[in-house]
């Protein structure tokens, strides 16, 4: 038999990745400070055995703390047990098997622990889709007064539905607005379907869940907006594109791509590693072919409800030039914020006072569905370091 070659070209670059994880404590995202990985991890496959076992222990914790009566600090630490089984699945080499699904059950166990602790209803439903079906997470607005507006929330490539939003801090609950948190195809639960991600499969699960919203009494049918983070900024913009009852979208962590896929070919390489899994690819030359489909050449010119894009001014998954493409191909009400010297993640950032964006993201969506942005309107800021223009926002 002879020997097995890398899938892909850069597959060989693995040593330079680890070599950074070593050093970095980053799988990705080497740019930005701080370690996110345990200091005993020095290479991507010892990255799931402790991320586990950190999961194992607030797991653990959590039951003693919700068995002793203690349900404040209990929430918590299955919170922090969910995320740490979604990084630790996230990890797991091979990218799809045995450990990864018993992993995301470990995840979907806490998970739904946590929704009985959360202090308000979060229903899981299902999506139609393609014959099968589609899990999400709809998280009911505490208090709000029915019909109230709904975002669709489509999260990143590596990032599931438990995610976004945090039960205990639900930045889009807390303004009024229901969530609906969608695993797309290729993503959470979907890919353990065998539901594989296209170019043009989350904007049709799109259209399903906005019917599934649109549907619900709770929900103003009229104020139904789409948001996305990272990848999901790509599919929430394709998804306005292809809805138009959608009446606001917004991305941040930017993945606004026009003619050039940074992500796949001048990023590390576990991102094309994950994505041709998620596509149920092994061929590169066949998904490279099928990536060409990732573009919003096209698709960004047909949307019509009011848009926001967020992204840090030197993000190396979408340069700035890309996202400026986008930005001018919109015909629609349109705003973009830029932050000084930040990257892709924005979960942390000065600007901001050292919080995420997403509150922010929201407070905007909020004013979006009101119909607070008038037609010809178009806007952009570079909010800086120290906070100035952020409130050039409002």
């Amino acid at each position: 038999m002879p020997m097995k070659k890398p899938v892909r070209q850069r597959d060989g670059q693995q040593w330079i990745s680890d070599y950074l994880l070593k050093t970095t404590g980053r799988a990705v995202h080497h740019e930005v400070d701080g370690r996110t990985l345990p200091p005993q991890v020095k290479n991507i496959r010892m990255a799931e055995k402790y991320m586990s076992r950190a999961a194992e222990n607030a797991e653990r914790l959590a039951a003693a703390a919700e068995a002793g009566g203690d349900r404040f600090s209990a929430r918590q630490l299955y919170r922090i047990a969910t995320e740490r089984y979604r990084e630790a699945q996230h990890f797991c080499v091979p990218i799809v098997g045995p450990r990864k699904r018993e992993l995301h059950g470990r995840l979907l166990d806490c998970a739904a622990r946590l929704r009985t602790l959360a202090g308000y209803e979060i229903e899981p439903v299902e999506i139609p889709f393609e014959g099968k079906s589609l899990p999400a997470l709809f998280h009911r607005a505490p208090g709000a007064e029915a019909p109230a507006p709904a975002v669709l929330f489509m999260p990143g490539m590596d990032q599931t539905k438990e995610n976004y939003p945090n039960p205990l801090g639900n930045e889009f609950g807390e303004r009024g607005m229901h969530v609906l948190a969608l695993d797309g195809p290729g993503q959470g639960e979907s890919w353990l379907r065998g539901i594989h991600v296209t170019p043009e499969s989350h904007a049709a699960a799109a259209r399903t869940a906005f019917e599934h919203l649109a549907s619900r009494p709770e929900v103003d049918e009229k104020r139904i907006g789409v948001y996305g983070r990272s990848f999901g900024s790509f599919w929430s913009f394709r998804a306005a594109a292809a809805e138009p009852r959608f009446a606001a979208c917004a991305g941040a962590v930017a993945c606004f791509y026009w003619d050039r896929l940074t992500i796949f070919e001048e990023a590390p390489i576990r991102f094309k590693q994950v994505f041709m899994a998620m596509s149920g690819i092994d061929d590169e030359e066949a998904f490279d072919r099928i990536a060409e489909g990732y573009t919003l050449q096209g698709h960004a010119e047909r949307i019509r409800c009011p848009a926001l894009m967020v992204t840090g001014e030197f993000d190396p998954l979408n340069p700035l030039e890309q996202t400026e493409a986008v930005f001018g191909a919109i015909s629609a009400p349109k705003e973009l914020w830029v932050f000084e010297d930040e990257f892709h993640s924005l979960g942390s950032v000065e600007a901001v006072g050292g919080r995420s964006v997403y509150g922010h993201v929201a407070s905007w969506m909020s004013r979006a569905l009101a119909g607070e942005f008038p037609e010809g309107y178009s806007r952009k800021i570079l909010i800086k370091k120290n906070g100035e223009g952020l409130f050039d926002t409002y």
